[in-house]
């Protein structure tokens, strides 16, 4: 498997993407002093793959996934992701959410036909490996609360309200 990655520029901060000819298989948030270690990660996901550091390559998909160039045109992507059979059911439950709106674990629970797995719910959705894309951060508390986003509440706060002012 050849994965070209890089680290690029977004809305909400610095991204780390990873794509193969496939699709993508990696998209999250870092911070500046934690480059390396999000790259290790991405490395450690990937046992066996031939990684080429290309920024150039994920620039095209984050301004088409981010709309930088306001083209209004959505197109589908590809994704290559891996993970259990109950994890990829949580991941394609979210992609049932519909922009700009937030439901709870349990919720996301019920519509898997699972209403007592909610700490497996959690689990998965915390380590979802396409940020934004997959969109966990549209999965809040049952109490409304905004939390626990593995990229940093600040920012799924900041996602939250990007996505409710482009529905406006």
């Amino acid at each position: 498997l050849n994965i070209d990655y890089g680290v690029s520029e977004s809305p909400f901060g610095d991204c780390l993407m990873a794509i193969t000819k496939r699709g993508i298989c990696h998209l999250g948030f870092v911070e500046k002093n934690n480059r390396s270690e999000a790259i290790d990660q991405l490395f450690q996901t990937w046992p066996g793959a031939a990684f080429r550091k290309n920024s150039k390559s994920i620039e095209p998909f984050l301004n088409q996934i981010f709309n930088l160039n306001k083209t209004r045109e959505p197109r589908p992507f590809n994704l290559l992701i891996k993970g259990t059979n109950f994890q990829m059911n949580v991941w394609k439950a979210l992609l049932q959410i519909p922009s700009a709106t937030l439901v709870s674990y349990q919720n996301i629970a019920h519509y898997m036909g699972r209403p007592n797995a909610v700490r497996a719910v959690a689990s998965a959705i915390a380590i979802n490996p396409i940020a934004y894309l997959i969109p966990c951060h549209r999965v809040i508390s049952k109490s409304g609360k905004i939390h626990q986003y593995r990229w940093g509440s600040s920012r799924k706060k900041a996602i939250v309200a990007w996505e409710a002012s482009k529905r406006a």
